[in-house]
Formats: structure tokens, C-alpha cells, sequence
């Protein structure tokens, strides 16, 4: 029961602000001096009976990112709240929308009431994404909101507005929000949409007398709630105790937002529910967009805008979980070991908004109420995963359903993913992990409970192959704590306790203290010497390393160049950036950072460097205003580069004849500039080499890659849209290679760099297939067989390949890297001893100028 509030003073300005607003009407036969009389009046009033509030409806939520990629809904909703203490007949309202700098605005009509305190659901234009349709609307209507900018209008009337700006002062308009680039507002435009985000009202809400011993409402992204005051909206301007700020400053009254909306049919009470009927058997909650009443709960850890709370009475169904993240927006007001209540709408938020379309969701309640029962309570008991505990599936999915969203079998007992799914939120123990990734940059540590798993790498890893995904991995995060710095083999000791939590494309353990660490003691590789008749030839990514910055990880690339890799004769590089990486300007020249890469290498106490590349031309390559490219630093003193032609960034190298033997039109050369396959993406380079005698033709590559989607996404199986592109590339550099073969069979020929793809993928089969290039690396053991760490799975994906006529040729993956917190790189190199027949078999074309 709703009690009377207290008298209070009114400011002369207040009641001013009161007779602007859309929403205090005076009949039109009151003169204009008894307003003049009214506010003269208040100068010497001492009081003001509010007893109650008029009739008082305002927009308090839009979303236009209905049915567009990375969407959790399928359709735009506009959202209205009565703030008033009486009901209200909407009947013959209506909603309006206008894109900016438009007066065409369409209408949607409204009707039905909105109960005191209560909100109302109106649906708008549907999309063809989205996986989650809208509760029971209070009317539908088919207007497509702005998904980033628009003007939505409140009138009471359904005329259509033909108004371009100043809309907020036409007759009728009872209420007005511009967002993001809109052209009218109340005051300043609210924030911009999204695909995954709403504006919001501010909304702060505080108990009346008899209530919990506290309560906290955070509307996501405001303000901190606050407890224990009865009187909070007295002498504020715009702020009531129920229904949202009101300043009639749009940017002040609204903030971004988790699309929230309300249940429809005037839902202002919701109903009461338990965390399993909250997360129910599925990916997505059977109750998203419903508010829910009393769901009980017990406070397990806490974070900057939010906390996860648990259920102390379980179903006891280890298919729903028991766990829930409530986020409040701000600090929230709870410990670990509070007994709450919460209210709150649930709903379903997908990270990394419109980029992160492929990534699941996590169950949330958002705009939440919280009444703290009691505190000190004990946590739960942690679920237990790995060795005698709950064991994953050993495959992601077992079937193929394509959106696991839709409807897809959800069988936790088959599927991993399903499995993490029904512990989302929940109090989560690993014991005794074994470290299977070093400490990522971003404060990920993948690790595999009680060091149980195979297949495993020849220094403690786990080995990833196309049958066996490795889902016993888990991922521990810092969200809450920090991790200690590890390496690959590295032991946590005894149990590490935190709860499960979903981001970009993985399931996460947030842990809850920082485990102790013991060390593997693993060092950086050396590469075993080569014979002097060997041609050494590696590949190296420098996009982590500032050459002309900082210069301390240019001198860890030097010392893994010089005494990991033992100053290899010709070096790949790639992404090497431009000398000023700001902007996409007319400025592509790289002159500095190849003297300063020179230089490192050269202190550290290897060779004097020579280098060739080529300059792209600006923002091409999708390499971003870095505008990176590949190149080759040599030898001098064991190599001579063929220098041919006047090479550029869109002519590309032709395979000639010189002497009767295959040369290079340009060298160094990019191959197949105008190709589909490079479409913003890194050329490879092609150069001509001398090497005792012989010509070796050397290409550099740095396949595409990071477009897949992720082992742990939405979409299952995941679809692989950079491998797409990948065989495109081994398609064009086969097709190169080819033409150097046919034109003489014995060619030396080396494809250096990163093919980017596992072995036995159709990338790498298309440039070994009939062994037209060889794999030195499929002689290598299993265990062996890898250059990158992906989330803790090992994989090659760097490689030397090398034409039949160096059949004898030999790899060494330097595992220098990658299984290192602190590095320069997160690939290890791998070195090719390209090893010659006994004798030349003719004549080498002589070089040109």
C-alpha cells in the first residue's frame, strides 16, 4: 500500500519547471494571471499539499536494434512508465518516430491503461536476426526505430507531428527523447544505440517504511542506489520515488543500457521465481524479458557493476543452473554472504555487441530491486570440475544445430558447451591445475584441472586436433583477482574457487583469490646449429613490437633472432608498419623501423642485416593505418638478393626466363595484386635468391585470420569465414608456385610465414596436394607439432614448405615464445634447414641491376 507523502516546501523555480512540463496541465480557460497569481503565491507559501502525484506517463526506454546482427531481440520496443499514483487510460495516444532531420514521422496508435507505478511494452518494426522474441506486447506497432538515432515522441492524440525540430514545445507532445545524432531533444540528445543497447530512464526507487533492512536499485549504467532514506526525491527537481528522472535534459535523464523490456499487459509487479526458472534447460532464459519478484538468493562474489548471487535451496537439476549475475550498473551495495531478495527484469546480454554476433549470451537481471535479508551467511559448496568431479563432454557439440538459440537440443550430458551452460553463474572449483597457456596480456590463464587431459605437448601443454577440441580446458580470468604470472607448465596449488562467467567466445572462470603458482622451470628454446651448405630460413610476426617506441620487446625479438634462431640467412617479417602508424596518410614508408629491427638485431650480436620490401599503398591490405606489409631481412654475408625490375604495390611478379631458367619479373614482388584472395588482406611477397651457386625463390606469407568464429560460440558447428579466404590464398600462391615448377621442375622454391591454418586443413592440403610442396614439419613427433597457443589449445600454424627438389630439408619449431608470459610474440618461429642436392643441375640466370 502506497503511503502519503510528506508536506514540502516549493521553490518558486520548482513550480515554475512543474507548469513547462507536458505532463502538468491547466485547463485552457484559466487565465494566465492566475498562474501569475499561483506563482506569486508560492513566495510566501511555507507548504504545498502532495498527497499525491497527477497523472504522469513518460518514454522510459527505447531500443531500435531489433532483429540486426549481435541482436538478443528480434524486434524494437518503445517502453512507457506511469510515475503518477493513479492509472492512466492511453487510450487515443500515440508513439511517433522521425529519423533525424526529418518531418515525416510515423505513428503507432495506443490503448489500454497503465496501472500506477506500472510499465508499458510497445513492439515495433521486426528483423531478421535476434533469438529471443518480445514478451506479450500492450500493442504492437511496425515503426523501424533508429538503431543508433531517431526522435520518439509521446502525444496524446495520433495526429502525425510534422514538426523538424522544437517538437518538444508542440501541442499534445507529452513526452520527447532524441538519441544519438538526433536533431531534437529535451535538452541534449540521450547516448546512441546499438544493436545490444537501449537508453534507458534513470530510475531510483527506495523502500517505504515497514520494508527490508535495506535495498539498492542500480538501473544499469546510473546511479548508485541508496538506502535507508525515505525522502530522497524531496527538493530534487525531476526526481519522484517511483518511475525514473525526469530534468528535461535527455543526456541526463537516459543512459546506455541492456535492452530491458517490461512483460507487458502493464507488468509492474512481476512474478516470483527461483534462479533455475530464471535459467531454465536452454541458452536462453524461458523468462527473458519478464520482470521478476522475491528470487532468492545468497551473495557469492562481487564486482565493480554488479555481483553474482546463488540459490541456497538448489533444484537439485544439474541441467539448470543455480547461479545468476545481477548487475546494478555501479558499485552495488552487498558483500560476499548476504541472504537477498532481488527484483528485476531478466534478460539476456550478449558481449561485444554487433562484432560479437557469435558469442552467447549470459542470463542477467538488470534494473534490479535488492532488499539484503541477512549477512555472514557461508557460500555454497563449489561445483567440483575435472577428476572427481563433473567431467565435460569431450565435444563442443555432438550434433550440428546450427543457432544453439533456436530451439537447439540442450543435453549438457552430451555437449560441452551445453554443460558449461548449466553452471553459468555458479560457484565453480578446479584442484591442483596444470598451467596449458601462459598469462595472456588481457589476465586469461587456461588451465586443465588436476593437469588430466591429452593429447599433450613434449613441455606440459594440451595439443589441439580436429577430433579431440580439448573442452576440459578451463579458462580462469581476472576479473575479480589477480593471477599470477605463468608459464606453460606452471601448477596452481589446491583448489581455485570462482564463478563461471562467458566472454568473447569462451566460457571463464572468475576467480575469486589469487592461486599460488609453482614453476615448470621451462626455458626458451635454442635451435640445434645448421651445416654451412644449409639455407636457413624462418618467419617472424613483429606485430606486438613497437620497433621505434618502446625498445624493450625489440630487444627480445633481437635475442630470439640471434640465440633462439641462431641468425638465420633470410628472414619473412611480417607486419611490419609504416614509420608513422596514425593515420591512413600519404606517409607508407617503413625505412625506420627496418633500420631500427637492422639495428636490435645487430646489438644483440647478429648479422648486419639487409632488407627488401615493398610500400603499400595507403589503407589498403586491411592492415589499418599502420598500413603493415611483409618483407625479408638476409645475410649479406651468406645471400644475395636478385634485385629485378622497378617493383610496386599493384604490379604484380611474373615468372620469366633468364638463361633458359625461371626468374622473377620483379623481385622483390608481390604476387597476384588484383587477385579476390587479397581482398584486405597482407600480399604475399615473392624474392629472388642467391645461395652458393643456386637461385632459390623465397615467399613470404601472412594469411588472413581472427575472422572465425569461436569453438564456444552461438553458432555450432562454427563457421569458418576466414579459412574461406585462407584457401583462396594457398589457392594463388599454389598456383604461383606451380608456374615456377612447370617452367623447371628442380626449381628451388620456399613458402615461408603464416599459413595461419592447422595441419590437415584444406588450407595446407591445397599447397601440399600431389606434393607439389612438401611439409619438413610432418616429420616432426605429435607432441612436437605446434607454434601457437590458442586459449591453451597448441597448434602449428606457422610453417616452411619447400619444392621436391629440397626434399631433404628439415624444421625445427623453436618453442621460444608462445608458452611465455613475458614475450615478444604469442607464435614461436619455425626454422627450415633448407638442405641442396649433391651438384647444380645448370646454369643460374645471371642477376640484373
Amino acid at each position: 500500500m502506497r503511503t502519503t507523502r510528506p508536506q514540502r516546501h516549493v521553490r518558486r523555480s520548482e513550480l515554475a519547471q512543474l507548469l513547462r512540463k507536458p505532463s502538468f496541465y491547466l485547463p485552457s480557460a484559466v487565465p494566465a494571471l492566475l498562474v501569475a497569481i499561483a506563482l506569486t503565491a508560492t513566495a510566501t507559501s511555507s507548504t504545498v499539499g502532495t498527497s499525491s502525484r497527477p497523472a504522469d506517463v513518460v518514454i522510459s526506454q527505447v531500443y531500435g536494434g531489433g532483429g540486426e546482427p549481435g541482436s538478443i531481440w528480434t524486434a524494437d520496443f518503445v517502453e512507457l512508465t506511469n510515475r503518477g499514483d493513479e492509472p492512466v487510460d492511453v487510450t487515443g495516444w500515440s508513439v511517433q518516430f522521425a529519423p533525424p532531420r526529418e518531418r515525416s514521422w510515423g505513428v503507432t496508435r495506443l490503448s489500454g491503461r497503465i496501472p500506477a507505478g506500472g510499465r508499458y511494452l510497445i513492439a515495433e518494426a521486426k528483423g531478421v536476426n535476434g533469438s529471443t522474441r518480445l514478451p506479450q506486447a500492450d500493442v504492437a506497432g511496425s515503426l523501424d526505430l533508429g538503431s543508433t538515432s531517431g526522435k520518439v515522441a509521446l502525444v496524446h492524440n495520433t495526429t502525425p507531428l510534422r514538426c523538424v525540430a522544437s517538437c518538444t514545445t508542440v501541442d499534445g507532445v507529452r513526452d520527447f527523447v532524441g538519441y544519438g545524432s538526433a536533431d531534437d531533444s529535451e535538452g541534449r540528445p540521450a547516448p546512441a544505440l546499438s544493436s545490444t543497447t537501449a537508453v534507458v530512464r534513470r530510475d531510483v526507487k527506495v523502500p517505504t517504511t515497514g520494508e527490508s533492512t535495506s535495498s539498492i536499485e542500480d538501473d544499469p549504467g546510473g546511479p548508485a542506489g541508496v538506502e535507508g532514506s525515505q525522502d530522497l526525491a524531496d527538493d530534487v527537481p525531476g526526481l519522484t520515488n517511483s518511475g525514473g528522472v525526469d530534468t528535461d535534459d535527455n543526456a541526463v535523464d537516459f543512459v546506455v543500457a541492456t535492452p530491458a523490456p517490461p512483460g507487458g499487459q502493464g507488468d509492474s509487479a512481476g512474478r516470483t521465481a527461483r534462479i533455475a526458472d530464471i535459467q531454465g534447460r536452454s541458452h536462453i532464459s524461458p523468462l527473458a524479458g519478464r520482470l521478476v519478484a522475491a528470487v532468492p538468493g545468497l551473495v557469492t562474489a562481487v564486482g565493480r557493476t554488479g555481483f553474482w548471487m546463488q540459490d541456497p535451496e538448489p533444484d537439485r537439476d544439474p541441467a539448470t543452473s543455480d547461479g545468476l549475475f545481477v548487475f546494478t550498473g555501479a558499485a552495488p551495495r552487498v558483500q560476499s554472504g548476504d541472504t537477498v531478495r532481488v527484483a528485476g527484469t531478466v534478460t539476456e546480454y550478449r558481449p561485444g555487441g554487433t562484432a560479437g554476433a557469435n558469442n552467447l549470451t549470459t542470463t542477467e537481471l538488470v534494473r534490479p530491486t535488492v532488499s539484503v535479508i541477512s549477512g555472514a551467511a557461508r557460500r555454497p559448496v563449489p561445483a567440483l570440475i575435472g577428476p572427481g568431479g563433473r567431467i565435460p563432454p569431450t565435444q563442443v557439440r555432438t550434433d550440428a544445430p546450427g543457432d544453439v538459440e533456436n530451439d537447439a537440443p540442450f543435453a549438457p550430458t552430451a555437449n560441452a558447451l551445453d554443460f558449461y551452460e548449466s553452471l553459468e553463474g555458479m560457484l565453480v572449483r578446479v584442484v591442483d591445475p596444470v598451467v596449458v597457456g601462459p598469462t595472456s596480456l588481457t589476465g586469461q590463464l587456461p588451465v586443465l584441472p588436476g593437469g588430466a587431459g591429452s593429447p599433450r605437448t613434449k613441455r606440459g601443454g594440451l595439443r589441439y586436433t580436429p577430433t579431440d577440441p580439448n573442452t576440459e580446458r578451463v579458462l580462469l580470468d581476472d576479473l575479480l583477482a589477480p593471477l599470477p604470472v605463468a608459464n606453460v607448465g606452471d601448477r596452481l596449488r589446491g583448489p581455485v574457487d570462482g564463478v563461471l562467467d562467458y566472454g568473447f567466445g569462451d566460457y571463464r572462470l572468475e576467480v575469486l583469490t589469487t592461486p599460488e603458482s609453482t614453476s615448470s622451470r621451462i626455458t626458451p628454446e635454442t635451435a640445434r646449429p645448421a651445416a654451412p651448405t644449409d639455407l636457413t630460413v624462418s618467419s617472424i610476426d613483429i606485430s606486438s613490437v613497437s620497433l621505434t617506441g618502446t625498445a624493450s620487446r625489440g630487444r627480445q625479438l633481437a635475442t630470439t633472432v640471434v640465440r633462439g634462431l641462431r641468425s638465420p640467412d633470410v628472414l619473412a617479417v611480417e607486419e611490419m608498419p609504416d614509420d608513422d602508424g596514425r593515420a591512413y596518410d600519404s606517409q607508407v614508408g617503413a625505412d625506420d623501423g627496418w633500420r631500427a629491427l637492422v639495428g636490435a638485431i645487430r646489438a644483440a650480436g647478429g648479422p648486419r642485416y639487409s632488407f627488401r620490401q615493398i610500400d603499400p599503398v595507403s589503407g589498403r591490405d586491411g592492415s589499418g593505418p599502420e598500413n603493415r606489409r611483409l618483407g625479408f631481412l638476409y645475410n649479406p654475408a651468406r645471400v644475395t638478393f636478385v634485385d629485378r625490375g622497378a617493383p610496386d604495390a599493384t604490379t604484380a611478379t611474373q615468372v620469366t626466363s633468364v638463361g633458359g631458367k625461371p626468374a622473377l619479373s620483379l623481385s622483390p614482388g608481390r604476387i597476384a595484386t588484383t587477385s579476390p584472395a587479397f581482398i584486405d588482406a597482407r600480399k604475399s611477397l615473392a624474392g629472388e635468391f642467391r645461395f652458393r651457386g643456386r637461385t632459390v625463390f623465397v615467399v613470404a606469407n601472412h594469411f588472413v585470420s581472427g575472422r572465425d568464429e569461436s569453438l564456444f560460440g552461438r553458432h555450432q558447428p562454427p563457421q569458418r569465414i576466414s579459412e574461406e579466404q585462407r584457401g583462396s590464398q594457398a589457392s594463388v600462391v599454389r598456383a604461383f608456385v606451380d608456374t615456377l615448377l612447370n617452367s623447371d621442375p628442380d626449381a628451388a622454391v620456399v613458402v615461408a610465414g603464416g599459413i595461419a591454418d592447422r595441419e590437415n586443413t584444406p588450407t595446407l592440403g591445397v599447397l601440399t596436394a600431389g606434393g607439389g610442396l612438401l611439409d619438413p614439419a610432418a616429420k616432426l613427433t605429435p607432441a612436437d607439432r605446434y607454434s601457437a597457443l590458442l586459449e591453451g589449445n597448441a597448434m602449428l600454424l606457422d610453417h616452411v614448405l619447400v619444392s621436391r627438389a629440397l626434399s631433404g630439408t628439415a624444421v625445427d619449431v623453436v618453442h621460444a615464445q608462445s608458452e611465455f608470459a613475458a614475450r615478444w610474440s604469442d607464435h614461436d618461429p619455425v626454422l627450415g634447414y633448407v638442405r641442396f642436392p649433391a651438384a647444380p643441375r645448370g646454369p643460374a640466370p645471371p642477376a640484373t641491376p
